[in-house]
Formats: C-alpha cells, structure tokens, sequence
C-alpha cells in the first residue's frame, strides 16, 4: 500500500511540475541580454528551483523533502537542458 502511495505523489509531483514550468516561463517577459548571460541563467535556475520546491511540498506534504529536492533538480535540469540553445 505504501508503495502504490509513493507511485501516486510522484506522479502528482511530475504533473505539478509540468505545470510548474509552463506557468513560471510563460509569464515572464523577453529580458534583454544580461552583462552576464551565466548569471541571470543561474539566478533563473535558482528561482525554478525555489518555485518547484515551494508547490511540490505544498501538493506533497507526506513527501520528504530528499525526495521533493530530487526530483525538482531532475525537472529544472531537463527544463534548462530544453531551453538551451543548440551550438
């Protein structure tokens, strides 16, 4: 039984993060290229992170917060690695 509960919020974890991403990048302007393009992607990195971390937790309270930090740096990883632009 515990199993089929963690199978159901990981998977409430991957649709809220989906959602996640598409809200917080959706809403945000076009900003003009930064002095230093690594910064302001670090600091766009953190904020996603932040975002995953607060509304995981919050759809997920029975989840541990190991568990939360996992999987929010797999999402923001395969987001950032979506929204590079190819060399």
């Amino acid at each position: 039984m515990k199993r089929l509960s963690a199978v159901l919020a990981l998977t409430a974890l991957g649709a809220a993060t989906g959602a996640l991403a598409q809200q917080t990048y959706q809403q945000q302007s076009p900003q003009p290229p930064a002095a230093s393009s690594s910064q302001q992607t670090r600091a766009d990195t953190q904020a996603l992170m932040k975002d995953c971390l607060t509304k995981i937790q919050a759809a997920n309270p029975n989840a541990s917060k190991e568990d939360v930090k996992a999987y929010c740096d797999k999402k923001v990883k395969e987001y950032s690695a979506q929204q590079s632009p190819e060399k």
